[in-house]
């Protein structure tokens, strides 16, 4: 801080004018802003610098007040002045000021009182220093940090400072926030820091900390480590870097800076990501699968159909008709595999969730342990659901393998139904709740509960309360999503020591209804001309068997390529019957897109055991083409092919 060039002393207002004049000299020769009040605070003498501060443009104010020039009247302002002139001397007082031009600046003030003979004070020295700048640059340093305190607070990261030769730490408030601790448990010293680690995070620990501390490395620490925080296993990551000082065998760690952050949502989603793409490789797998099973099965059914057909025995019927039966179950299996697998899903219909629950009871037996009662009490006979069955099968899967797995020891579940009204009142206090009549499907378990905010968090995507590796955290998403695409939607009541009750609430709708004798009987054909397009030799041979039986003449192809030969050969087909998913170039429906342009007088019909996602959209939509799903009973057959042939050649 500059000073007066003089040493303060005895100065008299009243000596000759030849003195004062000097003395008014020297002030305005100093470099520096300074002037010189009476104890009026008027203006006896000031410098060059001091009417530059002040934009007085080399103005004579002497006898004039200070306040007249500039009136301010802040308080700690007087308070400074009241000082100095009570015979204190001031310095380094910081004081902002409005110019008479509107500028406002920072001054650093230092006021010194001036004795007359009599020793009182007779009049008071001021210096001023702009620190402008420097206070814009306070300001400015003030507001970095404030935006990096709130970037890492955003980004949950946490800083920190180690000074090796003091043993001093500096840590952010988001460093105490992503261990969960308050400011007296922050650890400041390398052993408090160990005792936040837990004993499996230690071995990670050591050996970064032996590599940074390398004086032939390049300071570099890593580390993950998983606390628990707030009764949750966090997964936080360490990434910070040593700086030596003196080369050679004279290196020594100086300083340790480095950033802390929160991993667990990463780690999370990663988890999560990796599963999903497993998944998606099962689904393709199941595709697969899928598709050559229920070849087979059609095969097998067509053939049991066929003997059926040609016996009298009705022992033999009998046995041909419980074969049938165990493989249009099959058929079943492949399409709850394709469904649980995220592959497609299938058309909703009337559903009678009692019965059906009945017909697929041992699946859902299967995956439980033998230390599990599993008790199912019917109560909505007669009600039914519009759903796709297999989605009922994967979300009563998803509620009875957690309500197995809320009881390791064993214990019970229990799968209930019945038909409730939920009134508006109820409806707004569950989460996604409706109001309505719903048949209401309820899987019980005499496990631990949950607490409420557990139970609050439950179907959330990747949230999950089992151990690593235990669940996907998806399982009650995939419920909660099955439930809303019918309409409906998914309660949890839960409680500590009172188990766990999942309801899916299921719009009601009319029940299927039994078919007419009509639909009762196989519609026969009338020698119309089927072209059977078909890769596997002996499931095209199964198909044609079935439709000759049933009226029809046949022929063959094996492609798509080979069928548009057969017809611009001039074969006269009235329908081609065509699977999906060949070898060639052509699908089942680029065939029929080809043959609606070159041939609509051609009616159409597609089958397939799976049709993957890149099959879609390929086809017209107008009119529709029946895709029947492999593997058919040949009722179904019938009834299909005639549609096809009732409703004619696609619209020119």
């Amino acid at each position: 801080m500059p000073r007066a060039a003089f040493q303060p002393g005895a100065w008299v207002p009243h000596e000759a004018e030849e003195t004062a004049a000097v003395l008014r000299e020297v002030v305005a020769q100093a470099p520096f802003a300074m002037a010189m009040l009476d104890r009026q605070l008027r203006y006896r003498a000031w410098s060059r610098a001091w009417s530059a501060l002040y934009g007085l443009a080399d103005r004579d104010v002497t006898g004039l007040a200070h306040a007249e020039l500039f009136p301010d009247r802040s308080e700690p302002w007087g308070e400074a002045v009241n000082r100095c002139l009570q015979g204190e001397a001031v310095e380094g007082f910081d004081h902002r000021l409005c110019l008479t031009d509107g500028r406002e600046i920072w001054l650093r003030w230092s006021l010194w009182p001036l004795r007359g003979r009599s020793g009182a004070v007779a009049a008071v020295a001021l210096c001023a220093e702009d620190i402008s700048a420097w206070k814009q640059a306070e300001a400015e340093l003030a507001l970095g940090q404030d935006r990096l305190e709130q970037i890492t607070w955003s980004l949950d990261i946490g800083l920190f400072e180690y000074d090796f030769r003091s043993g001093d730490m500096q840590i952010s408030d988001g460093y105490l926030h992503l261990l969960g601790l308050a400011h007296d448990q922050a650890p400041m010293t390398e052993r408090d820091w160990i005792a936040v680690l837990r004993p499996a995070d230690m071995a990670a620990y050591t050996a970064a900390r032996q590599r940074a501390l390398d004086p032939a490395g390049d300071g570099r620490f890593f580390c993950e480590f998983h606390p628990i925080v707030e009764g949750e296993e966090r997964t936080l990551e360490v990434k910070s870097r040593v700086h030596f000082s003196g080369v050679g065998a004279a290196r020594r760690p100086e300083r340790l800076i480095g950033i802390i952050a929160d991993r667990t949502e990463s780690r999370r989603l990663q988890g999560a990501l990796s599963q999903a793409q497993r998944l998606e490789t099962v689904g393709r797998l199941a595709g697969m699968v899928a598709h050559d099973f229920n070849n087979l099965l059609t095969v097998i059914l067509s053939n049991l159909e066929l003997a059926d057909l040609r016996t009298a025995d009705p022992e033999v019927r009998h046995l041909l008709r419980q074969a049938a039966e165990a493989a249009e179950s099959g058929a079943g299996f492949t399409k709850r595999l394709l469904v649980l697998a995220g592959g497609q899903r299938g058309a909703a219909v009337p559903v009678l969730v009692d019965e059906h629950i009945g017909q697929v009871w041992d699946l859902y037996q299967r995956v439980l342990s033998d230390s599990i009662a599993f008790r199912f009490h019917p109560g909505a006979g007669g009600a039914a659901v519009r759903i796709d069955p297999a989605e009922i099968d994967g979300a009563v899967l998803n509620l009875v393998v957690n309500a197995r797995d809320a009881q390791p020891a064993g214990g019970e579940v229990i799968l209930s139904t019945d038909v409730v009204e939920i009134g508006a009142a109820t409806a707004s206090q569950i989460r996604g709740g409706k109001p309505g009549r719903f048949l209401r499907l309820s899987v019980r378990d005499r496990g631990p509960g949950m607490p409420p905010e557990v139970a609050a968090r439950a179907g959330e995507p990747f949230f999950s309360t089992k151990g690593a590796g235990k669940g996907s955290g998806l399982g009650l998403t995939s419920v909660t999503l099955t439930a809303e695409r019918a309409g409906g939607f998914l309660q949890i009541v839960s409680a500590p020591g009172q188990g766990t009750d999942a309801r899916i609430h299921l719009p009601l709708t009319a029940p299927p209804s039994a078919p007419s004798p009509e639909e009762a009987e196989y519609p026969f054909g009338n020698g119309e001309l089927v072209l059977v397009v078909e890769d596997d030799a002996l499931l095209r041979e199964a198909v044609m068997q079935r439709l000759e039986a049933i009226g029809y003449a046949v022929i063959e192809a094996a492609s798509g390529e080979a069928a548009l030969a057969l017809i611009e050969a001039g074969e006269p087909v009235d329908l081609v019957f065509s699977d999906v998913v060949m070898p060639g170039a052509l699908s089942g429906y680029d065939l029929v897109r080809k043959l609606r342009d070159s041939h609509p007088d051609i009616a159409v019909l597609l089958t397939s055991g799976h049709v993957s996602e890149a099959y879609r959209d390929r086809v017209p939509p107008d009119p529709p083409v029946e895709l029947l799903t492999k593997p058919y009973p040949l009722k179904t057959l019938a009834r299909s092919v005639a549609n096809a042939l009732r409703q004619g050649p696609a619209p020119e």
